[in-house]
């Protein structure tokens, strides 16, 4: 072929391109519940203020849900996290202002104070959801642990069947034929977040978004699995004594070959205990607990932006929420989305949305529930040499802000909470956040929590 050919094809192709480019509508061709994204003229030419790549929501939380933020201080000893460099190399993205109310959001807590003046008769229940960053149950125990010594309570609430990260507050194990199994080994378990090859083909996940399914693939047929659960430290603390447990499940499961009641009620209050399974079902969770007091779940999900709550059967999110007396959800995302995206206008979808959708989903499972949504905290890149605030962490903080507002739910910012911009970076001199300059260190987890309680607290 001719060099001249050979160029007119070349200019064929870049000019059929252009034109693609010139007709595409902002944002893409919408396809069903999919868009396919093409850049515009001006973006091809690179003429936009941002100067960067736009995702939608949908593609880019699909991405995000196999990715996890690690504790820089966690037992597992991993940081897969890489500290993103690129962010506003060319230029900076244009942030759109936020005009937010000032009015207190815990007065929109009401109902889980007036609840809390009932602990002394009853049981009330606090699920706190969050990504990596309360793992290790971090955080959450620093709540529990002030709750229950101001209203009573014990245990440590829901834990998995099998717990494959560790925690700060209980170990525990699982055995089968007198042999105790990893973390891979086990009943097979399935998640609502994550992997993509843990995921069910039905909406059969629980309360805490994970199952583990008993049934004949087990050891050499065994179908008796032995939890075995012990207090990390011998102090007498309250998370440490319990005296019921129970076992959230389905199918034809038994306790010592006697029938699955809905509570196993122990003589006395105890910190250790060994749960024998038997038969044929799944364990959505079991959960270590008073009649009595504040009993707090630990619900963290790796990796996860919030946004699969609605990928939960309503059915047994509400039975749940409804028997256990839930009054106050926490729910801590939006951490996973700052790294990987460089649009605001990505983050407005994501917060505007996708987790409106859930919030709404949630009050309607839990209709006598308060809910408190916890922003971000300040995450640091490198910008020109410098470690400093991601440019869209105080845009997301602000979008949530609002729209917590506009659904008439409880915002704590933690951005704020920690100082504002460039704090991460003091709190990382100071030894409170990791080198990761994302996660808490323990001590950071503690000054964190503590300055969360004493901020839900003043609101009662």
């Amino acid at each position: 072929m001719r060099p001249r050919q050979i160029a007119y094809i070349i200019w064929t192709v870049i000019a059929l391109l252009g034109v693609i480019s010139w007709v595409v509508p902002d944002g893409g061709w919408r396809i069903g519940k999919h868009t396919l994204r093409w850049p515009t003229l001006a973006e091809a030419l690179d003429l936009t203020n941002e100067g960067v790549k736009e995702l939608t929501s949908d593609s880019l939380l699909a991405e995000i849900d196999t990715i996890g933020l690690i504790p820089a201080d966690s037992v597992i000893q991993q940081d897969t996290l890489a500290v993103k460099d690129s962010v506003a190399q060319k230029s900076q993205p244009i942030i759109p202002k936020v005009n937010v109310a000032n009015t207190d959001s815990r007065a929109y807590m009401a109902a889980f104070y007036a609840a809390l003046d009932s602990a002394s008769s009853q049981s009330v229940r606090v699920v706190h959801y969050g990504d990596s960053q309360i793992e290790e149950d971090r955080i959450t125990n620093v709540l529990r642990e002030r709750w229950q010594k101001a209203y009573g309570g014990g245990g440590v609430g829901l834990i998995p069947l099998h717990q494959t990260i560790p925690t700060r507050t209980i170990r525990q194990w699982i055995s089968m034929n007198d042999k105790v199994q990893t973390a891979q080994g086990g009943p097979k378990r399935y998640l609502v977040y994550g992997p993509r090859s843990m995921r069910l083909d039905n909406d059969d996940y629980g309360v805490m978004g994970q199952v583990a399914v008993m049934d004949s693939a087990l050891i050499h047929g065994s179908e008796d699995i032995v939890l075995n659960i012990e207090p990390i430290d011998k102090k007498r603390k309250s998370h440490n004594y319990f005296n019921r447990v129970r076992v959230i499940s389905s199918g034809e499961l038994t306790v010592d070959s006697l029938p699955l009641a809905e509570y196993i009620q122990l003589p006395d209050s105890t910190t250790h205990y060994q749960l024998h399974l038997q038969g044929k079902g799944r364990v959505y969770g079991v959960s270590l607990e008073t009649p009595t007091g504040v009993i707090v779940d630990n619900i963290p999900m790796r990796g996860c932006s919030g946004n699969i709550f609605t990928k939960i059967d309503s059915t047994q999110l509400s039975d749940f929420y409804r028997e256990s007396n839930t009054r106050l959800i926490i729910l801590q995302f939006g951490g996973n989305m700052i790294p990987q995206t460089e649009n605001p206008s990505t983050i407005s979808g994501y917060v505007r949305s996708t987790l409106r959708q859930q919030v709404r989903y949630l009050r309607a499972c839990a209709p006598e529930a308060s809910i408190l949504f916890i922003g971000p905290s300040d995450m640091s890149t490198n910008i020109d040499g410098q470690m400093t605030t991601y440019p869209l962490v105080p845009y997301m903080d602000k979008l949530l802000k609002k729209m917590a507002a506009e659904e008439q739910i409880a915002y704590w910012s933690m951005y704020d909470a920690m100082g504002g911009k460039d704090s991460m970076v003091r709190w990382v001199e100071n030894g409170l956040a990791g080198s990761d300059y994302v996660h808490f260190t323990r001590a950071g987890a503690n000054n964190i929590g503590k300055k969360l309680y004493n901020w839900i607290e003043a609101g009662k």
